[in-house]
């Protein structure tokens, strides 16, 4: 029997397969079977996964404008990198959306998935972005 995913490992998924959304929004099925294929363990966590990735695709230009509302002043949403946008989509639908996942969890777990997968400055820069979300 293979092992499951835990939800910091499901969210890590869910954060690659929003990040290639950015090249291959229209083979969305295909992305969820490749990971199935590669991760036979995400077939647990598939519910997680596919909830939060297709919920950040149907509320897309809703949690770009509550991100943009935070940048710091002269930044535009244009200027983050893809990385750290992938990571801001999925934290924000999280705090909003996602009822059983702490705001603390969806900031922190977001801080980790920028300072593996970003520059170094990006957790700040995420940390930033998401404490001006969760005051409103």
């Amino acid at each position: 029997m293979s092992k499951k995913l835990s939800r910091s490992q499901a969210r890590c998924e869910a954060f690659k397969l929003i990040f290639e959304l950015n090249q291959h929004r229209d083979e969305l099925d295909f992305l969820f079977d490749q990971l199935m294929n590669e991760r036979p363990e995400s077939v647990t966590a598939m519910p997680y996964i596919k909830g939060v990735v297709t919920g950040v695709m149907d509320h897309e230009e809703e949690l770009l404008d509550i991100i943009s509302k935070n940048l710091s002043s002269g930044w535009r949403i244009e200027r983050i990198s893809k990385v750290a946008r992938a990571v801001l989509l999925l934290a924000v639908y999280e705090i909003k959306y996602v009822e059983d996942v702490p705001e603390k969890v969806a900031i922190n777990e977001a801080l980790e998935l920028a300072k593996k997968f970003d520059e170094p400055d990006s957790s700040a820069f995420v940390n930033g972005v998401l404490a001006g979300v969760i005051k409103k």
